[in-house]
């Protein structure tokens, strides 16, 4: 009922109260410097990296960057507490609400960069035009991706002519700009593999036996059952976990087959720097909902740099399968929407974004997946990964030291490696003295147990 009495604020729907005679509405038009851009395109062709650089790089504190879905989330959050707040707030209407609540973002960041810039929902679509007047009346500067032009957004949704005042506001304050590429370059950087493959398809018998033995090993024997996770008050049934590092078990049916949504894949990626997902099958337009949210569970998980260990009945391009004339009839959102799920599928393996996440961790979180008495030669090639940083194919004495200062903490609670403790390191480690350390030297010490244990004990 409280959602239905908000959001009837937008439709005529709440007690009526007495109102000024309506004004003609002035078109707004972005102040001198304020024009922000649009890049719209296909997958993988450089839109997020160009908006990350341009923010990385621009030298002002009041920025954000920041994926779409996870900021029309927090706009969602801010109006219901808004709503339950003070008795002061009792008279105010679902306009007045928004507007305190771009005032507070304006208040935080006047440059908002936004990545996969989408409307799938109507509880977005009817707020957009009015967040969006506040933002821009303050100042804000806007700079999103997409895939689709601005024309096409919410397109066929649920009472679309609420929504399609906004799109000319955005042309006003954006340029919009197409990239034409169609080569999809996070596909150029995958690897080839097979036992230490991510993505296993098909899904057969063999094939589930490996993905159970990948969670074994990093369990190492130590499995947790029936924990749970909170996402914005819900709670989240994780059927199985690891005890030495937050590694997680799903199957397809327990992220996809329930009523879940953005908020609570986030918080999976919050809760896990990897996870497991077991028998994802071909999909259809016949399984729509399954569709959506898978497609809302990989961007999650890619926003929050998730680690994803899966089986799948058939490879990302061929998973969802859609007839030709299904294509051109349909107005499904989710068939446009696929194609980045692909490519991001596709990222998801390659050594670049799996490099990324282990040198992302503490040491506790990524020496916690693996048994360092009995290392196998796929544990090797994924630790190297996490200290090759510049991926020079060896190791300089920093990325040695970065090396023997996770070995310490994870040995003695303590990341102080002195100076003589890393020249008695070195010795051992550096058999030939060349200055630097060879993926067969650092191969030979760690399989060695009882000499990583005795130098990392030296004085």
């Amino acid at each position: 009922q409280e959602v239905v009495f908000f959001f009837g604020g937008f439709f005529g729907g709440s007690k009526p109260a007495p109102a000024p005679a309506k004004q003609p509405e002035v078109e707004l038009k972005p102040a001198a410097g304020q024009l922000g851009l649009y890049l719209w395109g296909g997958t993988g062709t450089g839109k997020t990296f160009m908006m990350d650089m341009f923010h990385d790089k621009l030298p002002i504190d009041k920025k954000k960057r920041i994926h779409f879905h996870e900021w029309m989330i927090d706009v969602h959050d801010r109006l219901h507490k808004k709503q339950k707040g003070s008795s002061a707030n009792r008279d105010k209407s679902a306009d007045d609400f928004v507007e305190q609540v771009a005032e507070d973002m304006m208040r935080e960041a006047w440059l908002l960069c936004f990545d996969e810039f989408q409307v799938t929902h109507i509880s977005d679509a009817i707020i957009m035009k009015r967040i969006f007047s506040v933002l821009f009346e303050r100042g804000a500067v806007v700079v999103a991706t997409s895939n689709r032009p601005p024309e096409d957004l919410y397109l066929n949704g649920l009472n679309r002519p609420l929504f399609l005042p906004f799109i000319p506001m955005l042309n006003n304050f954006c340029k919009v700009h197409a990239i034409g590429a169609e080569v999809d370059y996070r596909m150029i950087s995958t690897r080839d593999g097979e036992d230490d493959r991510v993505y296993i398809c098909p899904n057969g018998p063999d094939e589930k036996k490996l993905l159970q033995h990948k969670f074994s090993k990093i369990c190492q024997g130590s499995v947790l059952t029936g924990a749970q996770i909170e996402a914005q008050g819900r709670k989240i049934a994780v059927p199985r976990c690891a005890e030495t590092s937050n590694v997680a078990w799903f199957t397809f049916a327990d992220l996809c087959d329930k009523a879940l949504g953005a908020a609570d894949y986030l918080a999976v990626g919050d809760a896990f720097h990897t996870v497991f997902i077991a028998d994802i099958p071909r999909l259809t337009l016949q399984e729509r909902d399954q569709v959506r949210r898978f497609i809302t569970l990989v961007d999650s998980l890619y926003e929050r740099h998730t680690k994803l260990i899966c089986t799948a009945e058939l490879d990302p391009i061929q998973l969802f399968q859609v007839t030709e004339e299904e294509r051109k009839t349909s107005v499904a959102d989710e068939i446009f929407a696929w194609d980045r799920t692909v490519s991001r599928l596709v990222e998801m393996q390659s050594t670049q974004y799996l490099a990324d996440i282990s040198r992302s961790l503490d040491a506790e979180q990524f020496l916690g997946q693996y048994k360092l008495k009995s290392l196998t030669d796929e544990d090797f090639k994924d630790m190297w990964k996490r200290y090759d940083q510049d991926d020079s194919g060896h190791l300089d004495m920093a990325e040695l030291r970065f090396l023997l200062e996770d070995l310490l903490e994870k040995q003695k609670g303590h990341r102080n490696v002195s100076d003589e403790l890393f020249e008695a390191c070195r010795d051992v480690i550096d058999s030939n003295k060349d200055g630097e350390v060879s993926f067969e030297e650092f191969q030979t010490y760690l399989e060695d147990y009882a000499t990583v244990q005795s130098t990392m004990s030296a004085r």
